[in-house]
């Protein structure tokens, strides 16, 4: 499990210090680069709301990023969705609103590299919902690496699944309280150095033809 108050010094100890320098300080080293992840009160982001994000990695310095936080999504909570995450409507009952949390997450997201699984189908178009509610506009990210694109581009799965838990177990990482952001997210950081470090070149060529600011 990813030490909470430790997220990026174990992500080190987990990739070993000089694979970490070689590949990722190389590539990623000159950026905020953290880790995303959502829970959610379901899967629309025209009519559901965030209940919970968090963003879990390190600054420009080096020094460990972990930041997470409930949302109150102004609606119910589905029960069949409470089952997933574990967030009730009595847990977010006097939590504030998402519109109390801009500015936080603008100095998160603002010139950033964000990861995430499966990021540009579900976490980005959320938080990109929740802005425009707000009637805010959500800051550019530097980059956003979707592990789950890149699973598919170099055709990694485990028994045949591209699922973030899944993965994971491919990798070695120990996944505790899944659907927990920052569990995820913390997660989802380690599965990209892992990716980096099982495909170097791979990553390479890939990182160096994307464009930054899309869909990849």
């Amino acid at each position: 499990m990813l030490d909470k108050n430790k997220p990026f010094i174990q992500l080190r100890e987990f990739m070993g210090d000089v694979v970490f320098e070689s590949i990722g300080y190389s590539m990623l080293g000159n950026f905020q680069v953290l880790g995303f992840d959502l829970e959610t009160t379901g899967f629309a982001a025209n009519k559901h709301r965030i209940v919970q994000y968090a963003f879990v990695g390190s600054d420009k310095e080096g020094n460990h990023v972990n930041v997470e936080s409930l949302i109150n999504p102004n609606m119910k909570i589905p029960i069949e969705t409470t089952d997933i995450h574990g967030i009730s409507d009595i847990d977010v009952k006097n939590i504030p609103q998402f519109s109390e949390h801009i500015e936080q997450i603008n100095n998160l997201v603002k010139g950033s590299i964000i990861v995430g699984h499966n990021i540009h189908s579900f976490d980005w178009p959320f938080l990109e919902m929740e802005y425009l509610r707000c009637g805010s506009e959500l800051p550019k990210p530097y980059a956003i690496i979707d592990t789950l694109v890149l699973a598919r581009k170099f055709k990694i799965d485990y028994f045949g699944s591209k699922k973030l838990g899944s993965l994971c177990q491919k990798f070695g990482i120990t996944l505790e309280r899944a659907h927990s952001a920052d569990a995820d997210a913390g997660a989802t950081l380690l599965l990209l150095w892992e990716i980096m470090k099982s495909y170097p070149d791979k990553f390479q060529v890939w990182w160096d033809g994307m464009d930054k600011s899309l869909p990849n």
